[in-house]
């Protein structure tokens, strides 16, 4: 079976490439929503809107690929992008919320270890498939002590 949206180039640098991107958005998608919660709306209200907007943009980017690509999709592969969705928004809301109860300096980096996460549920669910290496497992210690300073260093 073929991907849904294939944007591969066979090359591990535009892996990498993608995730700096990546890693980009989520910087700026931080200090927005700090300051859609601090000066603008409830973090509900602003998550609501930042996940349909996000949605409108996505669509109108890929709407060609998506729509013949839906078709492709087995139903299991539906519960497993439903549930990946419904992480990712609870993630967003809890990351709008968190902006109101703690400074952003101490809020991005905790939520910067969601890689963290990614690597248990990988040494966990998919040993088959992808294997969690001793570097791994340092530089995601290394992440948590970064993390640690940080919050740390605030209080």
């Amino acid at each position: 079976m073929r991907p849904i949206i294939d944007l591969t180039n066979g090359s591990p640098v535009f892996g990498y490439g993608l995730s700096l991107g990546a890693a980009c958005g989520y910087g700026v998608g931080t200090y927005l929503a700090l300051v859609s919660v601090r000066d603008y709306a409830p973090p509900l209200v602003a998550s609501s809107y930042a996940l349909f907007f996000g949605l409108i943009i996505m669509a109108g980017l890929f709407h060609r690929s998506a729509f013949s690509d839906v078709r492709l999709l087995p139903a299991r592969g539906w519960v497993v992008v439903s549930l990946a969705g419904l992480a990712g928004a609870f993630g967003v809301v809890l990351l709008f919320w968190a902006l109101t109860e703690a400074p952003v300096v101490v809020v991005s980096p905790i939520t910067g270890i969601n890689p963290l996460v990614a690597i248990l549920l990988t040494h966990v669910f998919l040993q088959r498939f992808e294997h969690v290496t001793k570097r791994t497992i340092v530089g995601g210690i290394l992440v948590v002590a970064g993390v640690a300073l940080v919050a740390i260093g605030r209080s």
